[in-house]
């Protein structure tokens, strides 16, 4: 069986993904962080 893709051209997509998964993850919960439960609460 012949490969149809190299592994950089795999391998580049997946592990660029990583770091922008966790940056799209970090931003929403360092501003959650920041709030007071009744603020949250106030929010609902």
């Amino acid at each position: 069986m012949t490969d149809v893709r190299d592994v950089p051209v795999v391998a580049l997509p997946a592990l660029s993904g990583v770091p922008i998964a966790v940056v799209g993850a970090a931003i929403p919960a360092r501003r959650a962080a920041r709030l007071t439960v009744s603020e949250v609460l106030y929010d609902e």
